[in-house]
C-alpha cells in the first residue's frame, strides 16, 4: 500500500500492515512456545514510534516511551501459536465508546511465523473468522523458557535503528494529504467514505480530520461515496509536497459529497499546529 492514515481525533494508527518486509532473514530456530514469556518491541509504520511489550504468560504490559502510557492486558493462550488479549487497565481516560468496546470484546493474536529476531502476527476481534485488524511484526528483545532462563537478543537495537532509518527515508520522500470536514449541523449525522484507487482509506464524519501519507507520485484520484452518490477529485501528487482537501456534505434529499482542494491557510485551523 502507498499511504498511511493519522486520525487526529482519536489515535495514530496504521491500517495497512507492513512498511516494508522484515529486514533480515534468520534461521528459524525458535517456535511459538518460546514466545509466552519475554520482552518484545513494536515499531509503528504509521509514525515511527515504538512500544514495549512485557509478557509473563498470563499478563502483558504495553508501555509507550513517547507518551509514558502503560496498558495492562490479560493473556489467554488457546494454542502455542494463538492467544487472546483482554483489556485489564490503563485506558481509563479514553472515550467512553473505546472503553465499552474493550469491555465487550477481546483480541485474538495468531503467530504466523517466527525467527530468532522477530515474529509476524495477525489480529482479529473475538475470533479468527472475523476480518483481520492488523498484520505486523514484534521484535524479540528478550525471551525466557519454562525454567525462566532469560535470553537477550543482542541485535535488537541495531535492527530497530535500521528499520527506523528506512522509515525516515520513506517519509522524507512522501507527499502528504491533509483531509478535513468542517463541523456543520446539516447532515452532521451522516458520514461518508473517502477512497483512493477504490480502497477505502478513511470515514469522513462531521468534524473529522486526517493526514494521509502518499508514497506514489502522479495523477491520484480520490473518491467520496455515500450510499449511491459519489464525487471524485484528481490531484497531481509530487514527492515532498503537501495537499489540502476540504470535504463537505451539503444538505439535500439525496446528499452528495463535495471535495475541494484548498490552500494551507484554509486548512490550518483544522489541524492546530500539525501543519508546518
Amino acid at each position: 500500500m502507498n499511504y498511511f492514515i493519522m486520525n487526529l481525533k482519536i489515535i495514530t494508527c496504521s491500517l495497512f500492515g507492513f512498511l516494508f518486509a522484515p529486514l533480515l532473514n534468520s534461521a528459524q530456530t525458535l517456535s511459538c512456545s518460546d514466545l509466552k514469556n519475554g520482552v518484545f518491541v513494536f515499531f509503528s509504520s504509521a509514525d515511527g514510534s515504538s512500544r514495549i511489550y512485557t509478557r509473563n504468560r498470563e499478563m502483558q504490559k504495553e508501555f509507550s516511551p513517547a507518551t509514558h502510557e502503560t496498558v495492562n492486558w490479560d493473556v489467554e493462550w488457546v494454542s502455542d501459536c494463538a492467544y487472546y488479549l483482554k483489556y485489564n487497565s490503563g485506558l481509563e481516560d479514553k472515550p467512553k465508546q473505546t472503553q465499552e468496546l474493550l469491555k465487550k470484546h477481546k483480541f485474538l493474536f495468531q503467530i504466523l511465523s517466527v525467527t530468532d529476531d522477530y515474529y509476524i502476527f495477525q489480529s482479529t476481534l473475538d475470533n479468527a473468522s472475523n476480518p483481520v485488524i492488523s498484520k505486523d511484526t514484534l521484535w524479540i528483545k528478550q525471551r525466557s523458557d519454562a525454567k525462566r532462563k532469560v535470553t537477550t537478543n543482542p541485535k535488537i537495537d541495531s535492527l530497530l535503528a535500521l528499520r527506523k532509518a528506512v522509515f525516515d527515508s520513506v517519509v522524507s520522500k512522501a507527499a502528504f494529504l491533509y483531509v478535513f470536514r468542517p463541523g456543520k449541523f446539516a447532515e452532521s449525522l451522516v458520514s461518508y467514505t473517502l477512497c483512493l484507487n477504490d480502497v477505502p482509506i478513511c470515514e469522513m464524519a462531521n468534524k473529522a480530520s486526517y493526514i494521509i501519507r502518499l508514497s506514489k507520485e502522479g495523477q491520484t484520484t480520490f473518491v467520496a461515496k455515500v450510499k449511491k452518490q459519489e464525487t471524485s477529485i484528481t490531484i497531481n501528487v509530487k514527492s515532498g509536497n503537501k495537499y489540502f482537501l476540504r470535504c463537505e456534505l451539503p444538505w439535500s434529499l439525496a446528499p452528495k459529497p463535495k471535495l475541494t482542494e484548498v490552500t494551507r491557510e484554509e486548512a490550518q485551523p483544522y489541524f492546530d499546529s500539525v501543519i508546518k
